[in-house]
């Protein structure tokens, strides 16, 4: 190999090694399991409204609203309205930021008629400003629980920042949280079914 030849092949090393670092994720959702789930495939949800630990105003709806449509997008499961899980927060006297027991949660579960119920927190969710660029930050924490038992049945944690999706010369950039959220939620989502959870009709 000549000189010439070495320069191009270190060139091309260089470029396809900064292409696999920047484009590939490396951080993917840590998953802790508590309890089996003893039903049939996950066809029905209901979102608990997400509760807001972060300074970034409304951060809890954002997540919450975008993780509901990547659940009804990718796995085609049936989410229950958010109005009607607020009309029963309403008459179990739950507050928004507040947790339901485990009876309140099988009661959730009978009335609107779902298989599971998933409760979030966002820790962290903020847009910070780089180098010509906006990298937003999200945390989350998201709880899953059999609507029938009450039991908690997983517990997912998922921290990441648009620059760890950042690519060669800014291409394809993540600069909003709600763009973050997308792809965080489809993280969340692919790795509970590589995990067990059985999608609807299969």
């Amino acid at each position: 190999m000549n000189f010439a030849q070495f320069r191009y092949f270190s060139i091309f090393f260089l470029i396809a090694l900064l292409l696999g670092v920047s484009s590939c994720t490396s951080s993917r959702p840590s998953l802790e399991k508590k309890n089996a789930y003893e039903g049939q495939s996950i066809c029905s949800v209901a979102l608990l409204p997400f509760i807001n630990g972060s300074r970034f105003e409304q951060g809890n709806l954002i997540m919450q609203r975008i993780f509901a449509a990547e659940l009804s997008r990718i796995a085609g499961i049936e989410v229950a309205s958010e109005g009607d899980v607020q009309n029963i927060y309403q008459e179990l006297r739950i507050y928004p930021n507040q947790l339901p027991g485990i009876e309140q949660i099988r009661v959730l579960g009978s009335r609107l008629d779902v298989q599971l119920v998933i409760s979030g927190r966002i820790t962290e969710m903020e847009e910070k400003m780089g180098d010509n660029y906006v990298n937003p930050v999200l945390h989350v924490t998201l709880q899953v629980y059999d609507a029938k038992s009450g039991k908690t049945m997983w517990a997912t944690y998922h921290g990441r920042e648009g620059a760890d999706y950042r690519k060669v010369m800014h291409f394809g950039l993540v600069n909003t949280v709600t763009q973050l959220s997308r792809i965080m939620s489809d993280e969340i989502i692919e790795e509970w079914f590589a995990e067990g959870m059985k999608q609807c009709g299969k």
